[in-house]
């Protein structure tokens, strides 16, 4: 990475461990304590503020930095540990056990104290109505933060869509204040329109990015308005809503989002030669709509799934991972994503781990041109929900959006032929893209689909406990003792 983004970015750390401590007095202070209002009295301090909540949620392993993407993946089985107790438990759905109860109140505390950061960014734009030049993207890029941090807490804690009246009736508390008081709990249906009027106000706010954000982007940071595929921006909030939309089964909506970020012509596919010399642990400049910045993802990826120092307890892959990538596959070309992504040998994924630490381990020693980190949202996503929006109208349709991702897969194009795209297909090829990143889990979910898992239980999905993680106890009790 060049020394530039380097620094910067270094400095956005540090900006974090400034938040760490203004998180301390931000949990215990009332807000209108003078140091507060200092702290939001220039652009530098609400840049600050905003720089810290992005490494909390991309730095704690509880959140971006672990547990909300490795967790889907052990959900999904896409991953396994079987050895070890909590990921084992996790994986057939033994909420109550001792690790996944840790865990669970863990996730829930830390997001919720996250959420409670981005909202006194919030009150503060609200209440000040300070007049910067970037305040409006500040404003948006909080919205668009608390948006998704309560949809993954909904992706884990709420019961799906196709769940009762009365499951649905009690979701996840959607907290819009920055207050200590407790929150009531929201539907499901409460819930999600939250996160898209969240959204929807985030777009309304962000159409700087029309111009901040270019095809042509490099690593090099020279302020707030750089780098802007590191921040919650006009195009993550579109791709956010439409992902939102195609979990609710509203595919509609969600392709005319997911068409204005194709539309934009913002994004592009990474090439061959990313394939080939993989740049694994990386946000990539081309196709990464949004991600989260982190020196530590790619060190715990490598400890996690046994790259660095391999135990008994480190993440394995699923036992079908090799037929996956040879069905829908010709018999004359291989898939580029296996020999980039896995080691085959020791069967290992490393999608996540940078060479840098294969050779000297030191984040700083990172020189490519993207930015090391974990993503979140990337442009073929857009394209699988295009191709499942047009399966049935207009399957011809729906294959040229589906070959626009595989065939810079290395597979054969499908437009054309007398081989019909269809909803397997497309699933399978959704698992083979975004393998380890979470998003299996969001399909399965919705779909509500069976789930065999690694230790032989059946798992039904026409039961929403399949689906719908426990929320702590002490979440309830201590509502009881405020009541």
């Amino acid at each position: 990475m060049r020394n530039s983004i380097y620094i910067k970015i270094s400095a956005i750390a540090a900006a974090a461990f400034l938040l760490g401590g203004c998180g301390e007095y931000l949990d215990v202070n009332p807000k209108g304590e003078v140091f507060d209002k200092d702290m939001f009295s220039s652009s530098e301090g609400y840049e600050d503020a905003l720089y810290g909540v992005y490494s909390e949620l991309g730095g704690d392993s509880y959140a971006y930095g672990g547990c909300f993407v490795y967790l889907p993946e052990v959900l999904s089985q896409n991953i396994t540990s079987m050895t070890s107790y909590i990921w084992g438990n996790f994986a057939r759905a033994e909420w109550t056990s001792a690790g996944p109860t840790s865990y669970r109140s863990s996730m829930w505390s830390n997001a919720y104290k996250y959420i409670n950061h981005i909202n006194n960014i919030i009150s503060h734009v609200e209440e000040d109505k300070p007049n910067y030049e970037n305040i409006d993207l500040y404003h948006g890029e909080a919205l668009a933060l608390r948006a998704l941090v309560h949809f993954q807490l909904a992706e884990f804690f709420a019961p799906p869509f196709w769940a009762s009246d009365e499951e649905k009736k009690q979701a996840i508390p959607y907290v819009t204040e920055y207050t200590f008081d407790v929150t009531p709990f929201s539907s499901l249906d409460e819930v999600f329109a939250h996160i898209i009027s969240d959204l929807k106000e985030a777009e309304s706010l962000e159409y700087a990015d029309e111009n901040l954000m270019t095809a042509e982007r490099s690593n090099l940071a020279t302020g707030f308005t750089s780098t802007r595929m590191i921040h919650m921006n006009l195009y993550a909030v579109r791709a956010l809503l439409a992902r939102v939309y195609w979990v609710m089964g509203d595919l509609e909506n969600a392709a005319a989002y997911a068409r204005k970020v194709i539309d934009s012509g913002k994004f592009s596919f990474r090439p061959l030669s990313d394939f080939v010399h993989p740049d694994n642990g990386t946000i990539d400049t081309r196709e990464t709509i949004f991600g989260f910045y982190s020196q530590d993802w790619d060190e715990s990826c490598a400890r996690l799934f046994g790259i660095s120092s391999s135990s008994a307890t480190s993440f394995a892959l699923a036992s079908d991972w090799q037929s996956l990538y040879e069905e829908d596959a010709s018999p004359e070309r291989s898939d580029y994503r296996v020999g980039a992504w896995f080691d085959d040998v020791d069967r290992r994924l490393i999608k996540f781990v940078n060479t840098i630490y294969y050779n000297s381990g030191d984040a700083s020693s990172y020189t490519g041109q993207n930015i090391l980190g974990s993503t979140i949202l990337r442009l073929p996503e857009m394209y699988y929900i295009m191709a499942e929006f047009y399966l049935s109208s207009d399957n011809e349709r729906a294959k040229e959006y589906y070959d626009a991702v595989t065939v810079t897969r290395g597979m054969d194009p499908i437009a054309g032929t007398e081989t019909a795209l269809t909803s397997d297909m497309l699933l399978r090829e959704r698992r083979r893209e975004f393998y380890g990143e979470g998003l299996m889990w969001l399909q399965m979910k919705r779909d509500g689909m069976d789930i065999h898992s690694a230790s032989g239980l059946d798992l039904s999905g026409k039961l929403t406990s399949t689906y719908t993680v426990q929320i702590p106890d002490a979440e309830y009790e201590n509502r009881n003792n405020i009541e």
